[in-house]
């Protein structure tokens, strides 16, 4: 056979071979055919038990979405096909609701402590009220031997500043001295600006600049002061007796240079007060008519001779005067407390109706100032009252106590009686008392709630 007739016959042999392995599997072992028959019927039975499930998804199909409570009971744990609504809140959601209400939380309690969270308080809290809780100089101090007048105790900012006999020292929040001066006036009086404080020897000729660093300039006047003032832009005025004049008005510049002076013939000066740019100031005066007391009012504009505006207030003594904007000054006096408009020389006066005065506080930082008037001869039973910036009477109430100091923040008011000091709202709230251990005499607040109390042989803070 040749080499072709060889090929084919090799090919008919595999043929027949692959025919006969064919037959050979298609003849199954009788185990087999018992089990395919098992699963033909398991699949016809889960054919139509899917076929039932797709009628009913037809039945439903006018609804958007096919919920598990849509489905038998038999039938949904095995369904993992159907979509499920879900009713309860994710995780994301739950964040962003607390993350929102504590960032509101946070703008609340900012609003009403943002006083407390300055950087100047977080700093003196981390440098002395945390790490340095032990030193000697904290509240409260001890100032036994030294004298220290009411009116030489104030608030720079959020810190304290006193002047005793020997020395004038400024205080941070925890106690510690952030500048001492010492001095050798015999009567001094502290006035303080932005800048730092200025100490004057009333009744004689010496004076200091101190700034917030503790660098001193001191000076001597011609004559004796009467009283001076010191603007929150370095600018400073000194008011002196003068040979010829009653009293004459010095301004300085913040590089100590004169840059004005006003001469009174008629009156005794008792206050001034600059305005914010040191342009202008607001000056009283005292004098006498028919044994009658008579007290005056100017305003001085620093670039003319003569005062933009003059006013006579009978029977009255006028204690103190300030700027509460460039428009508008308050004087308080001993009968009666006035609002001046240094624009047009409006005034509105506010008389106290035969109460008298215990207390007062000028609040620069609000606008307003506060009377504190005793309807009773043993100085209780006071109405506080607080005026708004143009005179009108914005809030009061009535405590029956003897106030001998008030100090103002905000819209709170701490008093002071001779046992304690009580923390108030502006309309009468009453927050909290706490009782002193000591004889007290001034108390200063510097925050809505936390005050410096000025106490015989110490100085004290307390938070109310």
């Amino acid at each position: 056979m040749d080499e072709k007739g060889k090929r084919f016959a090799s090919e008919d042999e595999a043929v027949n071979e692959s025919e006969f392995s064919e037959e050979r599997d298609e003849a199954p072992a009788p185990a087999k055919h018992n089990k395919d028959k098992r699963l033909k019927e398991k699949n016809s039975k889960k054919l139509e038990k899917q076929l039932k499930k797709q009628q009913r998804r037809e039945k439903h199909s006018h609804r958007e979405t096919l919920t598990y409570e849509d489905m038998p009971l038999e039938e949904r744990e095995d369904d993992d096909t159907v979509p499920v609504r879900r009713k309860n809140i994710s995780g994301k959601k739950l964040t962003a609701v607390a993350v929102i209400v504590l960032l509101l939380f946070g703008i609340v309690f900012y609003a009403f402590n943002s006083d407390k969270l300055s950087f100047h308080n977080i700093s003196n809290f981390f440098r002395y009220g945390l790490l340095n809780s032990r030193s000697e100089e904290q509240f409260p101090l001890d100032i036994k031997g030294m004298s220290v007048t009411p009116g030489n105790f104030t608030r720079v900012g959020q810190d304290i500043c006193y002047t005793s006999d020997t020395k004038t020292q400024l205080l941070n929040n925890y106690g510690r001295s952030d500048f001492t001066t010492q001095h050798a006036f015999i009567t001094p009086v502290l006035t303080v600006g932005e800048k730092g404080a200025l100490v004057y020897n009333l009744g004689g000729t010496g004076y200091q600049l101190i700034d917030r660093e503790g660098t001193v300039f001191s000076a001597e006047m011609q004559d004796d002061i009467l009283t001076a003032d010191y603007g929150d832009n370095g600018v400073y005025a000194i008011v002196t007796e003068s040979s010829g004049y009653l009293s004459k008005l010095y301004v300085f510049s913040e590089e100590n240079e004169q840059i004005f002076a006003y001469s009174f013939a008629d009156y005794y000066v008792t206050a001034v007060s600059l305005n914010s740019s040191g342009s202008k100031a607001v000056v009283s005066g005292i004098s006498a008519l028919n044994g009658m007391e008579i007290s005056s009012l100017y305003v001085l504009d620093f670039t003319k001779d003569t005062p933009l505006y003059f006013l006579e207030l009978e029977n009255n003594i006028i204690y103190d005067v300030e700027y509460l904007s460039d428009k508008y000054a308050c004087a308080v006096g001993r009968n009666a407390s006035y609002s001046l408009n240094t624009y047009n020389g409006e005034i509105t006066t506010n008389e106290y109706e035969g109460r008298d005065l215990t207390a007062f506080d000028i609040n620069t930082d609000t606008n307003t100032y506060t009377v504190s008037l005793s309807s009773s001869g043993d100085g209780r039973n006071c109405d506080i009252v607080s005026f708004s910036i143009n005179g009108n009477q914005d809030k009061s109430f009535t405590v029956d106590e003897k106030i001998i100091d008030l100090s103002t923040y905000k819209g709170r008011v701490a008093l002071l009686t001779d046992e304690s000091v009580m923390l108030y709202s502006k309309s009468g709230n009453a927050y909290s008392e706490k009782a002193l251990s000591s004889d007290p005499h001034s108390v200063v607040l510097y925050t809505t709630s936390d005050v410096y109390v000025l106490c015989t042989g110490y100085i004290n803070a307390l938070s109310l």
